[in-house]
């Protein structure tokens, strides 16, 4: 179940890594990903359908491993960029281990067998005038940057690491779970965060909703009979394998061009046995509805959040009957709510 105008807000929210500045990549590797959720369908032929006004080059592929790639070929940026979207997120967090969705992507940028220094992915983005981030929301966790455009072969060989072998170093492992924490922290008084923690604790406790995505020190500790690092790293081989995992770049280069270096360095992110990803119960029960929830706010301010749980719509991308409802309820003009 999805829950109509505030998850759709959640996507956004869901890690308050998230920099709201998507890069094209970014933001079309999200898109693509949703509307190829059945890339078995799918080979290298498949056509890229766009605007008569968009003078770029597209061409999508499947690897041999499954993974799914849109390339564009842009003669004119200035900036290269490339994002990858792996299928998984909070809502597949083991229930004695809230927050290792987002405590992976932490560790992801923290040194791989190629490039093992902890800094040295950033360090080299920002010496060739880049920028990076990553964000986990419910259901996926998304990787992206920027670069100047002839720096994009060398960005793509640290970038393609992530997902073939990450270290996972010890020594970083309790510094990031500081960071998560810090970061959990930060926003105890945010007005958006109070409201998404109050929905956790009334919508049904079987909805992976109900599950705290961020993570802190006490859910990313090590237990008797579970280290932290055994668990990160059994949630890594069960959900990054590149069958689940869609990646889009974005560069000067010809599109033959930009083929061959994704070939050269993706095609060896291991195809795994994928463990099923969450399925969620009813948002609510039916006796539990109408709900109306009272939130004391911290600041003075007043809002209202209507909200509906309908059923999936993510085969119908191509009607986006939410947009339509969103914007009938949320228009502003004469006669409107």
């Amino acid at each position: 179940m999805l829950l109509l105008r505030l998850m759709l807000r959640a996507r956004l929210s869901a890690s308050e890594s998230f920099v709201l500045r998507w890069s094209l990549a970014a933001f079309l590797v999200f898109y693509f990903s949703l509307v190829v959720a059945e890339p078995l369908n799918f080979d290298s032929s498949v056509e890229v359908i766009k605007s008569s006004n968009d003078q770029r080059h597209y061409q999508y592929l499947l690897l041999p491993n499954q993974l799914r790639v849109l390339l564009i070929s842009d003669p004119t940026t200035d900036k290269a960029a490339a994002a990858m979207d792996v299928g998984v997120g909070s809502y597949d967090d083991p229930q004695e281990r809230q927050g290792l969705a987002h405590f992976l992507e932490h560790m992801l940028f923290l040194g791989t067998e190629k490039y093992p220094e902890a800094d040295a992915y950033q360090s080299f983005i920002v010496s060739k005038g880049g920028s990076h981030n990553a964000y986990t929301s419910a259901e996926h966790t998304n990787y992206f940057f920027d670069v100047e455009y002839s720096h994009l072969e060398q960005t793509l060989d640290r970038f393609a690491q992530f997902f073939i072998a990450p270290l996972f170093t010890p020594e970083y492992i309790d510094r990031e779970r500081h960071a998560v924490h810090s970061e959990f922290r930060s926003k105890y008084k945010n007005s958006y965060r109070r409201q998404l923690d109050v929905l956790r604790q009334v919508v049904r406790q079987q909805h992976p909703m109900s599950k705290f995505s961020v993570g802190s020190l006490k859910t990313l500790d090590d237990r008797e009979g579970s280290s932290l690092k055994e668990d990160l790293l059994a949630f890594y081989q069960d959900h990054y394998s590149s069958s689940n995992m869609t990646l889009v770049v974005l560069g000067r280069e010809s599109l033959g061009a930009l083929k061959s270096m994704v070939e050269q360095r993706f095609s060896g992110i291991p195809l795994r046995t994928l463990k099923p990803t969450a399925v969620g119960e009813k948002l609510y029960t039916a006796e539990s509805l109408p709900q109306k929830v009272l939130i004391q706010s911290l600041k003075d301010e007043r809002r209202m959040t209507l909200s509906f749980a309908v059923p999936s719509v993510d085969g119908l991308y191509h009607k986006k009957p939410l947009q339509y409802l969103g914007n009938l309820l949320g228009h502003e003009g004469k006669g409107s709510l």
